[in-house]
């Protein structure tokens, strides 16, 4: 062999060491790849896996089930064995609620031999126009010496006819005055605010018995010591009879044949003018069980109807003490003691009867407030809307 031969396989075997290890290199990283690749979609093979395993709820295994027992995925309750139908899903045990069922639930469950009452219907009045309510309304503030005001339909005008009162007020059955206590002296004014307050009477008390109008304007029952009735014209008190000494906020129905009162358990009573003797109204600030399941209460009668066969009041409940507002939200039943259902809209806010017997009505809806005036046979006479002007104001007396 030659020695050019030698150089040749000399440079060949040097070739050779540099190539072979490019070689096994590229080979590696093309095996590393594949076994990469491999790996790869093995695990998007498992991922799918578990994803569909997650979706069709078999990972869900109920507590304490025994093995090898048939369980319903999407129940939560077990079914006795029979036909198959639909499982209702399973909610969480809450106290029914006025808002989620929608319903009305009585006040009191019914006796057995008890009627049901009669819903009352709305009625469709003769006019909706406010200058159509007849007559004048009267109104309060809401401070402790408030201002009083008249409202007269006829024109929509408001005008204050006794700022500050100093107590509680009378308006005249004509409302053409108003009677109210200052430091025991009992004052009437004349509500048009002509000349000076004239003194009827002194040592008299407001607290438990505002001035009361007899229906004819003639005579005022007031609270002197005790309970009596002023002639106007001659200035003569005349005590009550000794038997309804106890009673507070008298008023006269208005043929003035009998007078609702108040006792000291903020109940009810009824006595014929004159009389010594009264009749109790029922269920009223009765506290014996079963005789008052609603806890129904009246401290404070604030006007009756012509007969004596319903009162407005502020209704509260038994155990209160504090005759609180002037202004009637119910209309009571003196034979049932039970509220009169008004066919009216929204929520009363103020209830009134002048001396004829027409209940004047004031409910609130929204932003809106209605005056309803119902004859004394209960025919809707008039529903309008009232002005913004005394809004802020609490219905205190209507007058013809």
């Amino acid at each position: 062999m030659s020695a050019e031969h030698d150089r040749l396989r000399d440079s060949l075997r040097d070739l050779a060491d540099v190539a072979q290890p490019t070689d096994l290199f590229e080979r590696a990283v093309h095996r590393s790849r594949r076994i990469a690749r491999r790996e790869a979609a093995i695990g998007t093979g498992l991922a799918v896996l578990v994803l569909a395993v997650l979706g069709s709820g078999l990972w869900r295994m109920p507590h304490g089930t025994p093995a090898g027992t048939p369980v319903a995925a999407a129940s939560s309750s077990t079914v006795p064995a029979g036909p198959s139908r639909p499982s209702a899903t399973a909610t969480p045990s809450t106290s029914p609620t006025l808002a989620r069922t929608g319903r009305t639930v009585p006040l009191r469950p019914r006796a057995q031999d008890e009627k049901p009452e009669k819903p009352a219907r709305t009625e469709k009045p003769r006019s909706r126009t406010l200058g159509d309510l007849p007559g004048h309304v009267f109104y309060a503030g809401r401070d402790a010496h408030p201002d009083v005001t008249r409202l007269s339909p006829a024109s929509g005008a408001h005008e204050v006819v006794l700022p500050d009162a100093p107590s509680s007020v009378g308006i005249s059955p004509d409302g053409r005055r108003i009677a109210y206590v200052t430091d025991g002296r009992l004052l009437v004014s004349e509500a048009e605010g002509k000349g000076e307050a004239k003194q009827v009477a002194v040592g008299v008390i407001a607290t438990g018995q505002a001035p009361t109008w007899s229906p004819e304007g003639g005579r005022l029952l007031v609270d002197a010591a005790a309970p009596g009735v002023l002639d106007l014209a001659s200035g003569a008190l005349t005590p009550l009879p000794e038997s309804l000494a106890a009673g507070q906020h008298f008023r006269w129905s208005g043929d003035g044949n009998k007078l609702v009162y108040a006792t000291s358990t903020c109940g009810l009573k009824l006595t014929a003018d004159g009389a010594d003797t009264s009749t109790t109204v029922p269920v009223l600030g009765v506290t014996q069980p079963g005789a008052n399941p609603d806890d129904l209460a009246a401290c404070k009668p604030t006007s009756v109807d012509a007969t004596g066969r319903r009162v407005t009041v502020p209704l509260q409940t038994t155990g209160e003490t504090v005759t609180g507002t002037d202004t009637a939200d119910a209309v009571i039943d003196t034979t049932t003691g039970r509220p009169v259902a008004l066919p009216v809209p929204g929520s009363v806010i103020g209830a009134v009867f002048d001396s004829d017997g027409n209940l004047l009505v004031r409910t609130e809806e929204g932003t809106r407030i209605t005056l309803s005036l119902f004859s004394p046979g209960n025919e809707l006479r008039v529903q309008a809307i009232e002005p913004r002007s005394v809004h802020e104001l609490d219905l205190l007396a209507y007058t013809r």
